[in-house]
C-alpha cells in the first residue's frame, strides 16, 4: 500500500483551504502554514511530498494598491517556491485564477488561450507568478498551475452573498431569459481536482470547472428551487438593460455576458471527471446559506 502523502498547505483558513482540510482530512497528512504569520525563512519543508499554495491577496471589489497584489502573488509565491524547491519538495501546486486571461467575453477559454490581463493587477500578477514557477520546474521539481473561474459552495462570499439574498427575497427578480454561458466551480469539484494533480503528480497548466457553463437564469432558478420558491423571474425591459451597461457596465457583464471555459483537456490529462453536479453543488450552498 502506498505511503500516505503529506501535503504542505497555505492559506489553510481560507474559503477553498477549509474545505481542502475538512475534505481530505483522512486522506493526506496536511500541514497548514500560514504565510500572513510566518516567515518562508522558519517554514520546515521536511518530509513534505507536495504543496499546495492557495494563499494570496484575492481580487478586492475596492481600489487597493497594485504593488501590494504583486508582493504578495507574485513575490512572496517566488520566494516560497525557491525555498521549497533547495529544501527537496518536488511538487509545487498553484492556485491560479481565471482572471489571468483578461476579459474575454466572445471565446471559450483554454489552457492555449492568450493571457491578456490588461489593466488588471490581481491577474497580471497571478500570471506572473505562473511564469516564475514555470521557469523553476526542471526534472526535481515539478510545477501544476490550476486556473479556477468563480468558485462556489458553503462559505461562499462575494458576489454569490449578493445573489442568494436577492433569491431568498419574494420580490420578482429580472433575470428571466437570460442565455449567457458562464463556467463556474464547484468547492468540492475544485478540491477533487487539486487531489488528482497530487496523485498524478502532474505537471502544467489546468482548467478548473464544472461538467457545463450555467446561465444567470438557471443559477437563480436553482438557488430559488431549492429555497422552496417560485422562481418569479421576468424578462429585464431593453431600456433598463441599456442603463444598467452604462452606468454599472461591470454589473452588467456578471448578470449577461458569458464566461466559459473548456476543461476538456485538463480532464483528459487527469482521467479526472468533477465528481459533483452543479444541481448538488447548488443544493449544498444554499442549504448551508438558509443554516446561517
Amino acid at each position: 500500500m502506498a505511503a500516505i502523502k503529506t501535503i504542505l498547505l497555505t492559506g489553510a483558513s481560507g474559503f477553498v483551504g477549509q474545505r481542502f482540510v475538512e475534505y481530505n482530512k483522512e486522506r493526506y497528512i496536511l500541514k497548514p502554514v500560514s504565510l500572513k504569520h510566518q516567515s518562508v525563512e522558519d517554514i520546515d519543508f521536511t518530509g513534505v511530498d507536495a504543496i499546495v499554495h492557495l494563499a494570496g491577496m484575492a481580487h478586492q471589489m475596492q481600489k487597493i494598491e497594485d504593488q501590494i497584489y504583486f508582493d504578495i502573488n507574485t513575490e512572496l509565491t517566488k520566494k516560497f517556491a525557491l525555498a521549497a524547491k533547495a529544501q527537496g519538495v518536488s511538487h509545487f501546486i498553484f492556485i491560479s485564477t481565471i482572471k489571468v486571461f483578461g476579459e474575454h467575453q466572445n471565446a471559450v477559454l483554454t489552457e492555449g488561450s492568450p493571457c491578456q490581463p490588461i489593466n488588471d493587477p490581481y491577474g497580471q500578477s497571478k500570471l506572473d507568478a505562473e511564469k516564475l514557477l514555470e521557469r523553476m520546474e526542471d526534472s526535481t521539481f515539478t510545477v501544476a498551475i490550476i486556473r479556477p473561474p468563480l468558485v462556489y459552495g458553503p462559505k461562499v462570499k462575494g458576489n454569490l452573498i449578493r445573489f442568494l439574498k436577492l433569491a431568498d427575497s419574494n420580490m420578482p427578480l429580472p433575470f428571466a431569459t437570460i442565455s449567457n454561458r458562464r463556467t463556474m466551480v464547484y468547492l468540492d469539484n475544485l478540491t477533487a481536482l487539486i487531489n488528482a494533480i497530487i496523485e498524478k503528480k502532474a505537471s502544467g497548466i489546468y482548467l478548473a470547472a464544472d461538467d457545463t457553463p450555467i446561465s444567470t437564469t438557471y443559477l437563480i432558478a436553482q438557488m430559488r428551487q431549492n429555497m422552496g420558491k417560485e422562481a418569479k423571474l421576468f424578462s429585464m425591459p431593453l431600456p433598463f438593460k441599456w442603463v444598467l451597461k452604462k452606468v454599472r457596465p461591470e454589473m452588467y457583464i456578471r448578470l449577461f455576458g458569458s464566461l466559459e471555459m473548456n476543461p476538456e483537456h485538463s480532464f483528459t490529462r487527469l482521467n479526472f471527471k468533477p465528481p459533483y453536479s452543479i444541481e448538488h453543488g447548488i443544493k449544498e450552498m444554499v442549504q448551508w446559506y438558509k443554516s446561517q
